[in-house]
């Protein structure tokens, strides 16, 4: 991936919107990349480091990761993010309070070891402590790592604030090529999930006014697309696969970073997910990855979407093609049957009750003119008039 032709990309745009600068300085990935990154520590000088974990990704990086940056001389700290009660770990308030309680004055940089998670209470910390952090992901499962929003749960409610990207990013290829299968898939639904987000993205432009780059959009697309042809290799764990999967993760992020808003990337189908993922935590239950509903909660809309901007006879032709090539429903649940991920709301614990009101509701959580607002709006007009008969 090259940053730089990126930039000049987008400084060649002439959408009028605000782009943010790129502020990674390097992404490195390889089997050696713990070198890598001790070189970089060792070139900014920094001499105390805070690695942020938790228990799994503790036992799949933390030993390579101390071990190369003691032998540079460099003191290393470690904050294993704690379980709840449903045994998960959270981002949320007591995740960014047991990392802040370790960080004291003297660490120069956090270092982000783990998935999601990990990454949003990282990135908090960072943006409030004013210190920079290292990515570096240990599995393929979500496409935040390079971008400036943590998505965090606050008093119940799932907020994302827009912050700070990393500094680095050291991708270690081992551990990503022997990534459990669950996250594989989970990284494939928030790929996937483009389809909608970007119909989304396009419908709001369009309808709703919203700004819009096609530059970003386009590099989404291509991220979603070279993950699309290697869906065969993902099947099989190939390394082209996983490392392509890696890398459309990673240019969807930097896309999101560019324009400073998730919009390329979360539409109608992030917003269900956040819905059903704000209920399991109210109601004490067990939390499913979030790619895994982002995954399902495309499957429930991807056709609707399809018919809704069909039906439309002042729909843009760039909508209309887009609409006509997503996958079908059906086409999906192959997809995530062949990576042995839930195909169906029920399978992940979402009940006809709220998806129903998830469909209905779910639009509430973020001010985007998406279709899913639509067809929740048109629903209570409907309801309205036969009420009214």
């Amino acid at each position: 991936m090259n940053l730089e032709q990126i930039q000049e990309q987008v400084a060649a745009c002439t959408c009028g919107n605000p782009h943010h600068t790129i502020t990674i300085e390097q992404i490195s990935a390889s089997e050696n990349v713990w070198q890598s990154l001790a070189e970089f520590v060792q070139k900014k000088e920094w001499r105390h480091l805070l690695v942020i974990a938790d228990a799994n990704t503790q036992a799949v990086g933390y030993s390579p990761l101390k071990k190369v940056l003691e032998e540079a001389g460099i003191d290393v700290s470690f904050v294993s993010l704690s379980l709840n009660e449903q045994g998960d770990v959270l981002a949320g308030e007591l995740s960014v309070v047991q990392v802040l309680l370790e960080q004291d004055a003297s660490v120069d940089a956090l270092i982000a070891l783990g998935t999601g998670t990990i990454h949003d209470v990282t990135r908090f910390c960072a943006a409030k402590t004013k210190v920079p952090f290292l990515s570096v992901p240990t599995a393929p499962s979500v496409d935040g790592f390079t971008s400036k929003g943590a998505p965090l749960i606050v008093r119940g409610k799932k907020i994302t604030y827009q912050l700070v990207s990393p500094i680095a990013v050291f991708v270690p290829n081992d551990i990503i090529r022997n990534a459990p299968q669950a996250l594989v898939a989970a990284g494939v639904g928030d790929m996937l999930g483009k389809y909608t987000s970007l119909l989304d993205w396009h419908f709001g432009a369009f309808d709703g006014n919203e700004p819009f780059c096609p530059i970003v959009a386009r590099l989404t697309e291509r991220a979603l697309f070279a993950c699309m042809e290697v869906l065969p290799e993902i099947y099989e764990g190939k390394a082209k696969g996983l490392d392509q999967l890696m890398d459309s993760l990673l240019l969807s992020g930097i896309a999101m970073l560019i324009f400073g808003h998730s919009h390329p990337a979360s539409g109608g189908e992030h917003h269900l997910s956040h819905y059903w993922e704000m209920d399991f935590i109210t109601h004490h239950r067990p939390a499913v990855l979030h790619g895994t509903k982002v995954a399902v909660a495309t499957m429930e809309l991807i056709d609707l979407y399809r018919t809704m901007i069909q039906e439309r006879s002042d729909t843009p032709v760039k909508l209309n093609d887009w609409a006509q090539h997503m996958p079908t429903r059906q086409e999906m649940e192959y997809i995530f049957g062949a990576l042995k991920a839930p195909l169906r709301p029920e399978e992940i614990g979402v009940s006809p009750l709220l998806l129903a009101s998830s469909k209905q509701e779910a639009y509430r959580l973020r001010e985007r003119h998406t279709l899913l607002k639509q067809m929740s709006l048109q629903s209570t007009h409907s309801e309205a008039e036969e009420n009214s008969l």
